[in-house]
């Protein structure tokens, strides 16, 4: 901590001694960060969500889910292969779905069922 502030001291001199003006710096940074975010709300709310997810356990790898959603246009039943930041793989009888967390974490989700 007390080297990343030294480097910020040093480099915030710098930039005052070749006359950089620092208002720019900042509204510039501020309006890059403000972009930023709006381009990855979709992923940050996938990663927040598989986070959640990790932490809570709402259903294991090896469960056998069903998840009704209407966001999702499904309702999908199959077996939990993974459990990762941005999706929840199902293996369906139709193949291999990948579920946004976003999703899945805002959907009804029934666990424990028996295999068909």
């Amino acid at each position: 901590m007390l080297t990343a502030t030294g480097y910020c001291v040093v480099v915030l001199t710098v930039l005052s001694l070749i006359a950089v003006p620092l208002q720019q710096l900042v509204v510039g940074g501020a309006v890059t960060g403000v972009i930023l975010g709006i381009a990855a709300q979709q992923t940050l709310g996938n990663v927040f969500a598989g986070m959640m997810i990790l932490l809570v356990r709402p259903f294991r790898i090896g469960d056998t889910i069903e998840v009704r959603s209407g966001a999702l246009n499904g309702p999908f039943t199959g077996r939990v292969r993974a459990l990762g930041l941005t999706y929840v793989t199902l293996a369906a009888e139709n193949g291999t779905l990948l579920l946004p967390n976003a999703g899945v974490l805002a959907a009804g989700v029934t666990v424990g069922l028996e295999p068909e």
